[in-house]
């Protein structure tokens, strides 16, 4: 990928604009590494930032804010992806914007400005406060600051008061966070997972019977088929790719539906190999990969569901080993007869239609 550079002071690091080019490598290898320590070059924190991150997701250390993957109990040595090290470098960058900036720059024009922009500006040095008159935020005291703050909260009815909290915070930090709403008289403390997982708490009851997830970071080790619906592992959860990694070394199939070929779902290269980084090598993520339609999930289900029904069939009316669990299915399901008499009764010609993938590829992946 390459960028044209804006020549300008304020945006001088900030690619105008990205053109990209094809990408035939695998995900992670030394792509990875490249873009880590352009990164820590950028943000002006190669020597602090490789110290900080040989903490990140370790017992004890500190949790990624990139994303939710688990911290495992046995780390590696580096337990951290790509995207999860640009993070942290944002996050302790050693730009800063000082009052000389702001006074450089009014909010009117920095609202025209990107988010890569504002975020490349750096970290505040000290408080600031919004000034009408001339468009800008000028530098206060702590004292004042703080005094503003209170003076405001005390003017308000404690119970039409939302303390909104950030699902990405340390524990320390939102301990004395939610300890001052408290002592302040509200307990309304919405937090960015209310976002993120509202509707899961409300979906997985429904389906599954409890509303969260039923699995742990250690199940991959024992599992015998994953299934991927719509995740794009290298983009959203890197460090998961060491536990597909893993499993398709064990001969576990990783079947993928994704109307994206995301190639961290294709073939991987761990940075933490050196066979892998010395040579050609690659690990094939996916055994079977499923280009279906945008929202042809439900089909898909449809379709795998009736042909294991078929087969199940067959196998109950040769007396052979079922393939349903049907002592499971009468004792953790409700309303099977009625899921399954629909899947039954579904037509290949829909199902394929809406999957947007052929029957002979579901009735492979089933």
């Amino acid at each position: 990928m390459h960028h044209a550079r804006r020549s300008d002071m304020k945006t001088k690091d900030i690619p105008e604009e990205a053109t990209f080019d094809e990408y035939n490598n695998a995900a992670g290898g030394w792509g990875s590494v490249k873009a880590l320590g352009a990164i820590l070059q950028q943000e002006h924190v190669i020597a602090t930032g490789t110290r900080i991150l040989m903490k990140q997701n370790k017992p004890d250390g500190f949790a990624c804010v990139s994303c939710s993957w688990a911290k495992p109990a046995d780390p590696h040595l580096f337990e951290f992806c790509e995207n999860g090290a640009k993070a942290t470098a944002w996050e302790i960058t050693g730009k800063r914007a000082t009052p000389e900036f702001f006074a450089q720059h009014t909010v009117t024009e920095m609202e025209s400005w990107n988010d890569l922009e504002l975020e490349s500006t750096g970290r505040i040095t000290e408080p600031m406060k919004y000034d009408a008159a001339s468009d800008r935020y000028l530098p206060v005291s702590w004292n004042e600051a703080f005094d503003d703050i209170a003076a405001q909260l005390r003017a308000m009815d404690p119970k039409k008061v939302v303390f909104y909290a950030s699902g990405r915070a340390s524990l320390e930090t939102s301990y004395m966070y939610q300890l001052i709403a408290r002592m302040y008289g509200t307990n309304n403390l919405p937090d960015s997972s209310n976002m993120c997982h509202e509707s899961t708490s409300v979906a997985l009851p429904q389906t599954i019977g409890v509303p969260v997830g039923t699995v742990r970071l250690d199940d991959f080790e024992h599992t015998g088929c994953i299934l991927f619906f719509g995740h794009n592992t290298g983009t959203n959860a890197p460090r998961m790719l060491h536990q597909l990694e893993e499993a398709r070394k064990r001969g576990v199939p990783v079947i993928t539906f994704n109307p994206l070929r995301e190639r961290g779902l294709e073939r991987f290269v761990n940075p933490q190999s050196p066979k892998e980084m010395i040579t050609p090598a690659h690990t094939d993520i996916s055994s079977q990969y499923l280009q279906i339609r945008i929202g042809g999930d439900t089909a898909v289900a449809i379709g795998m569901a009736k042909r294991i029904l078929e087969r199940d069939e067959r196998a109950r009316t040769q007396g052979l080993p079922r393939l349903l669990d049907q002592a499971f299915i009468d004792e953790h399901t409700s309303g099977f007869e009625e899921f399954a008499a629909a899947a039954r009764a579904a037509e290949w010609a829909e199902i394929e239609r809406h999957a947007g993938v052929s029957r002979a590829e579901l009735e492979l992946a089933a």
